[in-house]
Formats: C-alpha cells, sequence, structure tokens
C-alpha cells in the first residue's frame, strides 16, 4: 500500500535528493523526532507564552509541560480515529492551543493543512474536498465572524466531514477543542514518536498560496525541506537562546511559522510569545511581558506601527529585530524603523512555495534599506528571465524562477497550475519581477500579474505604489486597474489619507509629484478614489479584486443618486 504522505507530492530529482543529503541540509529526521528532541533538552526552561485554550489567560509552559499538553492532545486526536497521512484544515488564531494542536497533529503524522484566520467558507470548503480532509479544527478568535456558524454550514455541505472542534468554552451543535486535551473525548497521552515511523522525505504540512485572485492552491512542504528552512533562516537572523520570538502575523502563514518563525526560534533555543494580533496596542504589551527580540510584520503594518509610536510610544527596548515581508517595502518607510521603532530591520523576500531572500546583519543600510536581501541557502538556483525565458543581462529587470532544497516541484494536486508554474527542468516560475544587483541582493518590482496593462503598455503596480507611498499626506497606498473600453485598464490610485481632517490631494497634485519623480507618463494614474483603510488578503497582501469591486460599486451608486437628483 503506497504511503498517504507521498499523496501529492511532486518529488526532487534523485540527484538532487543524493546532493542535498550529501551536504547534510536533508536530515532524517521528522518533526516529531525533532521536536521531541528539543523540548527535552529543555524540559525545566521556558519554551512558550501566550493566550491559553479558549482565550484563557496569558500561560507559560516549559519544555516538559509543553510536551506533556502536546501528548495529551495527540491522544485525544488519536481517539477519534486520527491516523498517520490523514489530513486535517487547522483555522485558528494566534495562541497556546495553535502550537499544541499543530504540534500534536506533527506527533501523530496527521498532515494539517493550515488555512488562516481571515478564510471563510469558499476557502474552507475548497481546501477539505482537495484534500479529503476528515477534520476542521478552528478557534472563535478572528472578530467579525461566527465559527459555530461556519461549522454548521461546513456540516451540510460537506457530510463526509467527520469532526468539527473550535477553540472556545461554548462551541455550541460542535465541540470544544479544549476536550481534546482534558480527555473528555477518551484521550490518553501520546508520545511523540509514537506508531509507524513517518518519513522525514514525505509532507509534512500543507500551506496556502498567497494568490490574490482565485481559490488558493496548496503547497506541500515535507519534514526535511521545512526543518532545513526554519534552520537556516534562524542562523541568517543570528537567533540563539537569549531570542524570544513574538508570533505577531498570523501563526499559520509561512513567514512567521518558519522563516524563522516559532519553528526557527525552537531549533534555535529561543523562547517563543503567541501574540492573538498584531496591532501595537496589543503587540507591544506582549513584547514587553515576553521580552520579545525578534518579529516579524508585512508593510502596512510597519506604518501602523510607526504611526503609534510616533503619538504614543516605541516598542520596549528589548526588540532587536523586525523582519519586514510579505510585499516590497518601500525605502522612505525602511529608513524610519531604526530611529522611530529603535530596532534593526531585516527585509525578507520570499514565497510560502520556497524560495526566501534575507538581508543581512552586515549589510550596509543602504542594501537593508532598498533591497529585498539575497538567498537564503548556497543550494538556491536562480534564473531572471524575459517574456521568452531568456536570461536577461546582470541588472536589468525580469521574472524570478527558482529552484532548491526548500522550493516546491508542484502544487498538491493541482495539474493544470503545475504546468504554467514550472519548466520542464524543475523551475518555479514565481511571476515576481526582480533585478538583481551585483552584490546578489534582489530588488523586487512588481508581479507579472500584478500589473495595469493601459493601451500598449504595461504599469507595474507595486512600482508606482512605492512611489505614491512617498507623499507627505498618504499613510497608505494601492494602485488597481479598472476597466476601460478605450485602453483596456485605466490607473487607479487608491490612497488612505495620513490626516483624513485635511484637505485632499488632487490628481493634478499627485501626477505633479509623480512627474517631478521621473515616473513614465504612462505610469500616471487616470483617477484618485480615497478609502479609509486597504483591505488585505488573508495572507496580508493587498486584496485588489476586492478594492476594484468596491469602487466600481461606489461609482455606480454615485451615478444612480445622480441620476435620482435630476
Amino acid at each position: 500500500m503506497s504511503d498517504p504522505a507521498f499523496d501529492g507530492l511532486t518529488p526532487w530529482p534523485e540527484a538532487m535528493v543524493e546532493q542535498y543529503c550529501r551536504a547534510g541540509i536533508w536530515g532524517e529526521e521528522n518533526l516529531a523526532e525533532w521536536l521531541e528532541a528539543r523540548l527535552t533538552a529543555r524540559a525545566q526552561e521556558l519554551v512558550l507564552s501566550g493566550p491559553g485554550f479558549a482565550g484563557t489567560a496569558w500561560q507559560e509552559l516549559t519544555g516538559a509541560e509543553l510536551l506533556q499538553q502536546i501528548g495529551q492532545m495527540a491522544g485525544g486526536l488519536s481517539q477519534l480515529g486520527l491516523v498517520r497521512g490523514d489530513r486535517v484544515v487547522l483555522q485558528m488564531g494566534n495562541s497556546n492551543a495553535f502550537l499544541i494542536t499543530l504540534f500534536a497533529l506533527f506527533t501523530l503524522g496527521v498532515i494539517p493543512v493550515l488555512a488562516l484566520p481571515g478564510h471563510r467558507r469558499r476557502e474552507i470548503e475548497h481546501f477539505i474536498r482537495l484534500t479529503n480532509a476528515r477534520a476542521w479544527l478552528a478557534s472563535a478568535s478572528d472578530a467579525g465572524m461566527d465559527f459555530r456558524e461556519l461549522g454548521t454550514q461546513l456540516r451540510a455541505a460537506i457530510p463526509a466531514l467527520e469532526h468539527i472542534f473550535i477553540d472556545t468554552q461554548d462551541a455550541g451543535p460542535h465541540r470544544a477543542l479544549a476536550n481534546l486535551l482534558n480527555g473528555a473525548c477518551g484521550g490518553r497521552n501520546t508520545s511523540l514518536a509514537t506508531g509507524q515511523r513517518v518519513d522525514p522525505a514525505g509532507i509534512a504540512l500543507l500551506l496556502c498560496s498567497g494568490g490574490t485572485t482565485g481559490l488558493p492552491k496548496l503547497i506541500p512542504r515535507t519534514h526535511r525541506d521545512y526543518l532545513y528552512n526554519a534552520a537556516a533562516s534562524a542562523a541568517v537572523c543570528g537567533m540563539g537562546p537569549d531570542d524570544c520570538y513574538l508570533v505577531a502575523l498570523p501563526a499559520a502563514h509561512n513567514f512567521p511559522l518558519a522563516c524563522p518563525g516559532l519553528l526557527g526560534a525552537l531549533n534555535a533555543g529561543a523562547r517563543i510569545a503567541m501574540c492573538p494580533a498584531p496591532s501595537p496596542e496589543i503587540a507591544f504589551g506582549c513584547i514587553a511581558r515576553a521580552q520579545a527580540t525578534v518579529t516579524a510584520l508585512v508593510p502596512p503594518l510597519v506604518r501602523v506601527w510607526l504611526d503609534y509610536a510616533a503619538e504614543f510610544a516605541a516598542p520596549p527596548e528589548c526588540l532587536r529585530l523586525l523582519q519586514v515581508g510579505g510585499a516590497r517595502l518601500d525605502a522612505g518607510t525602511a529608513r524610519r524603523i531604526r530611529p522611530e521603532l529603535g530596532c534593526a530591520l531585516q527585509q525578507v523576500f520570499g514565497m510560502a512555495e520556497g524560495l526566501l531572500n534575507y538581508t543581512r546583519a552586515q549589510d550596509p543600510d543602504v542594501l537593508v534599506q532598498s533591497t529585498q536581501g539575497c538567498p537564503l541557502s548556497p543550494f538556491d538556483e536562480i534564473r531572471i528571465v524575459d517574456a521568452d525565458g531568456i536570461d536577461v543581462p546582470p541588472g536589468k529587470r525580469g521574472e524570478l524562477w527558482t529552484r532548491g532544497p526548500y522550493t516546491l516541484r508542484g502544487y498538491y494536486k493541482a495539474e493544470e497550475a503545475n504546468r504554467r508554474s514550472f519548466t520542464d527542468d524543475g523551475y518555479y516560475r514565481s511571476g515576481d519581477l526582480v533585478r538583481q544587483l551585483s552584490t546578489g541582493h534582489l530588488v523586487v518590482e512588481g508581479r507579472i500579474r500584478e500589473v495595469i496593462r493601459r493601451g500598449a503598455e504595461t504599469v507595474s503596480v507595486e512600482a508606482l505604489e512605492a512611489l505614491l507611498a512617498q507623499l507627505d499626506a498618504v499613510k497608505d497606498v494601492a494602485v488597481v486597474g479598472l476597466p476601460c473600453e478605450r485602453l483596456g485598464e485605466q490607473v487607479c490610485a487608491v490612497l488612505v489619507l495620513a490626516d483624513r481632517s485635511a484637505p485632499k490631494p488632487t490628481l493634478s497634485d499627485v501626477r505633479a509629484f509623480l512627474i517631478e519623480e521621473g515616473i513614465a507618463r504612462f505610469m500616471l494614474p487616470d483617477s484618485l478614489e480615497f478609502v479609509a483603510q486597504v483591505p488585505l488578503t488573508a495572507v496580508g497582501k493587498i486584496a485588489r479584486q476586492q478594492l476594484i469591486t468596491h469602487i466600481q460599486q461606489s461609482r455606480k451608486n454615485s451615478e444612480s443618486q445622480g441620476v435620482s437628483l435630476l
């Protein structure tokens, strides 16, 4: 019988497997064995702190206490009949319960499908059906979302879904997740290395892709590639036993999970603190309480932290390093981080599919502030190519293609996407437009699929956003393409004002500023829109389609109101 851990996995070629194993970057531990060894070695040390199950009070756990709770949770899950190779959709916010449940699934060899708190019925149904998941484990912490009602909808839509547990005291018609921990479901403590051994070459977990349109694809990450991902990232960050990593972004995302994230922190002997929300009002308190030294944000949240620091107070002085990734950080904002937040900046450009790039501590400020870093591994292979797949000259812009020891070889059960996304020799077509400097650092200049086709010209959305972000009156910005019969698409700049009571900049003001910056005229916005905040996808990227729909509806309503007044 075939191993279910390899179902949906596109393997690396045997020659690459031998190369990575021979070089020692791929080991023979699976995540359960790795975890047990590290927690046993730190049995009496504080390892994890954060909110407990069902939003209960802040909880601190030593390695031994964490091992015990993981074993109890694994026992409860096992009593449900979950076995090695099963799939379970895990959709939980940032709490100790997330980490304990995730590690319990690893213990059993059950493969977690990591949904994000912001996902809704459409995405969750898709994940369950695609993976034949036997259970949905969720938390009720996401504001504005009734997870009990979602559970009822899932039960009606997918009768084959066997188990629904929600991390809340009142789970309604479903069951409370804490029941698995306290034995109410008949569970017994299960050792982390119990049962048939999990092959480290098999799938450890499934991450969701960060696309801005359509249903997310699933990304299979193996035990050995993901452990390398986390350990190498922790080394690049200089993380060690004196550090505490604050999980501020949704923990199920690749960035706070393993770049280096909580897995990298555990590998380096650092502590982990689970922060329930990344807003500065909450995060700064968690930093102080846990004496956190490292955390990660996306650019929109960096600007929120900067605004808060300017009006109230900077983060506690213990914070030494702020990682920023998920989208390009403009140089103006980057320059503000050290003087205003009091910590060093590390830019991170990567993807849940694999390749990671980091600026290094020894890099000069100009590279830290204006580039998105160098590849993590000496075994990362990258090509920068033109529209015909031909390598561009050094320093020129092109699409980034990559392959290596922690970059996937194919999405999970997505044949059509794989034909589009991978070359015959295994390079992943990232869709990112980059330049590579002579230092090896990459500068991200947008995405092939995040461009506006205005007439015969192509407008880079992220390049225009980076310039607009330098406007004094602007707090946040997004650029979208609106349908146009004449040009195909028009360029619309969507602005969030720093002071909503101040006069709004006009389109002429914005265009004059961009012309002064030397921008090509075809990139000038055709229209402006003002919003209270830029909507984001579940993984922190700009929700461009949502913005477009909002603008179109708003303009339609304005036209209707105008007609009714005549």
